[in-house]
C-alpha cells in the first residue's frame, strides 16, 4: 500500500492513522475493491472519505459521488465538506422542494441525501451514474429484507464505501448485508451464509468458522480503536455535530419564531431594550426548546419529532457498542427526562443527577466505580462543578450554553487529573436555528465571554437590538 499525496486544496492536516486510512482507501480503489472504514467514532471517518474523493478528483478519476446518511447527520456532512474540501461542490437533496432542484445532483461533485429520501426517490437515483456511493452510519442499512437495503443495491456506481463504527450491531447477518452490498457474492447467498457461518458461530460457538470468516473479510475492513491511536491524538477534542430538523419540527420552529419576532419587535420599540429583557428571555427560551425538543414548548407539540434526540440515539448506541462511558449534559429538565426515558428503554444501567437528586455522591461513586454503568445523564447546572467523573471518555453537550465557560466546566468533570484516556466532546447543534446563532455570537463576543460574561443577563447586556432581533431571523 503506497503513501498517497494529499492535494494542496485539502484544508487541514491528516493525523498519521488518517493518512494510513487514505492510503488504504486509494489502494482499494486502485484494485476496484470496496470496503468498510470501521474506525471508532471520533477518529475522522468522514475526513478520510472526503480526502479520498479529493485525491480522485485531482487525478481526473472522479465524476460525482452520492452519500447516504441518517437525516440527523446531513448538515454535519455539509459542514465537513465546506471545511476540509471546499473545492468540491456539494448539494443536499432533502426536504419537500428537493425534486425542483434534482438537476443539481448531476451538476455537483457530491450529493448528500438521507436513507429514507433515497428509498422514496430511488427511481430518480438509479438512473444517475456515480463514481462513488458512500454509506454513512452504514449499519442503518443492515436489514437485507428492508426497502432501504434493496434501494442501495440499485444505485449505478463504480465504487462503494461503508462508514460505520459498528459493522456488526446485532448478528453476523449485519456483516453479510454490508459485504454483499460492497462486494456482491463474496460471502455467498444469505441462506448459505446462515448455514455456514451464522449458526455455527452464534449458536455453536465455532471458533474455526469464526476465524475463517475473519480471514475472508479482513482485506475489506479497516478498523482502528481509539486506544491504539491514542498517542497520535490530542488529550481533548471538541466536535460539533449538526442535527437537521425534519419538515414537522422545522414548521413548528418557524411558527414559534415568527410569533415571538413580531411580539418582540413591538415590545422593544414601545418599551426599549432594558424593559423588554424579560420578554427576550422568554422568547429565546421557547426558541431554544423548539430546536431541542418541541414538546418542551407546549403539549401541543408532543408528537413532533426531535432531530437532536434522533442524533443522540445514534451516537449513544455507537458508544455503547464500543464499550465507552459517556456523560450527557442538558440544562432542561424536559430533555433530561426524554433522554432518561430512552436510556431506560434500552434496559441498561445508568446514573442520573439533577437539582433534586438527594444522593449525589452515591450517583457519582456508582458511575465512577461500576463498569456496568455506561451513561451518566446530568443537569448542566447541578453537575457542572465540583465532581470528578474521570471514568468517562466522552462528553455530550446536548444543548449549547450562552457562556462557553459553563460548557467547559461541564467538560472538565471528565477531562481532569486522573483521566487516562483522550476525552471527546460532542456539542450538538440544531441546524438553521437560534443555536447556530448562539455559536456565532460566542465567536464574535469571545473576548467578552471569556473575560466578563458569567451569566445570561450579562450576555444580553452586551447585545444591541439588531443582534437580538437577528436571533429571530
Amino acid at each position: 500500500i503506497k503513501k498517497v499525496k494529499l492535494p494542496n486544496s485539502f484544508k487541514g492536516t491528516l493525523r498519521n492513522y488518517q493518512q494510513a486510512g487514505l492510503n488504504w482507501l486509494c489502494f482499494l480503489n486502485q484494485y476496484k475493491l470496496n470496503g468498510i472504514l470501521a474506525d471508532d467514532m471520533g477518529l475522522g471517518k468522514t475526513v478520510q472519505a472526503l480526502a479520498l474523493l479529493l485525491v480522485l478528483k485531482n487525478k481526473n478519476k472522479f465524476k460525482r459521488a452520492l452519500i447516504a446518511a441518517p437525516v440527523s447527520t446531513l448538515s454535519n456532512w455539509m459542514e465537513e465538506i465546506k471545511k476540509f474540501t471546499p473545492d468540491l461542490t456539494v448539494y443536499m437533496y432533502h426536504g419537500l422542494l428537493r425534486l425542483k432542484s434534482k438537476n443539481k445532483i448531476t451538476e455537483s461533485d457530491i450529493t448528500v441525501t438521507s436513507y429514507h429520501t433515497l428509498r422514496n426517490d430511488i427511481e430518480l437515483f438509479k438512473k444517475i451514474p456515480f463514481t462513488y456511493f458512500i454509506l454513512d452510519e452504514a449499519q442503518t442499512a443492515k436489514n437485507p429484507s428492508s426497502k432501504i437495503y434493496k434501494s442501495i443495491n440499485l444505485i449505478d456506481t463504480e465504487n462503494k464505501l461503508s462508514l460505520t463504527g459498528t459493522p456488526v450491531e446485532n448478528s453476523t447477518i449485519d456483516l453479510w448485508a454490508q459485504m454483499n452490498f460492497l462486494n456482491p457474492g463474496i460471502l455467498g447467498n444469505l441462506s448459505d451464509f446462515k448455514r455456514k457461518y451464522s449458526k455455527p458461530i452464534e449458536k455453536g460457538n465455532d471458533t474455526e468458522q469464526n476465524e475463517l470468516l475473519k480471514k475472508m473479510i479482513f482485506p475489506f475492513i479497516l478498523r482502528r480503536k481509539k486506544e491504539t491511536v491514542l498517542k497520535d491524538l490530542p488529550p481533548k477534542e471538541e466536535i460539533i455535530l449538526y442535527a437537521t430538523m425534519d419538515t414537522n419540527q422545522s414548521n413548528v420552529y418557524r411558527e414559534i419564531k415568527e410569533y415571538y419576532r413580531e411580539k418582540l419587535n413591538k415590545k422593544i420599540d414601545d418599551e426599549g431594550l432594558n424593559k423588554s429583557s424579560i420578554y427576550i428571555f422568554e422568547a429565546l427560551l421557547k426558541l431554544r426548546q423548539a430546536a431541542i425538543l418541541p414538546e418542551m414548548v407546549s403539549g401541543r407539540y408532543k408528537d413532533t419529532s426531535s432531530c437532536k434526540l434522533d442524533l443522540l440515539k445514534l451516537k449513544v448506541t455507537e458508544l455503547l457498542s464500543e464499550n465507552h462511558k459517556a456523560l450527557i449534559f442538558s440544562q432542561f429538565l424536559g430533555s433530561l427526562s426524554a433522554i432518561r426515558k430512552w436510556i431506560q428503554s434500552l434496559k441498561i444501567d445508568y446514573t442520573y443527577l439533577d437539582g433534586s437528586t438527594k444522593d449525589r455522591e452515591s450517583q457519582i461513586r456508582s458511575f465512577q466505580e461500576n463498569e456496568k454503568k455506561k451513561i451518566f445523564i446530568i443537569s448542566l447546572k447541578a453537575g457542572g462543578l465540583g465532581i470528578n467523573l474521570t471514568a468517562s471518555d466522552y462528553v455530550i453537550l446536548f444543548d449549547p450554553w450562552w457562556n462557553p465557560a459553563v460548557e467547559m466546566q461541564a467538560v472538565d468533570r471528565s477531562h481532569r487529573i486522573g483521566q487516562k484516556n483522550k476525552v471527546t466532546i460532542y456539542k450538538f447543534i440544531t441546524k438553521d436555528t437560534v443555536e447556530e446563532k448562539i455559536l456565532k455570537l460566542q465567536d464574535r463576543k469571545s473576548r467578552l465571554v471569556k473575560d466578563i460574561i458569567t451569566t445570561e443577563k450579562s450576555f444580553f447586556k452586551s447585545l444591541d437590538k439588531n443582534e437580538i432581533m437577528n436571533l429571530f431571523e
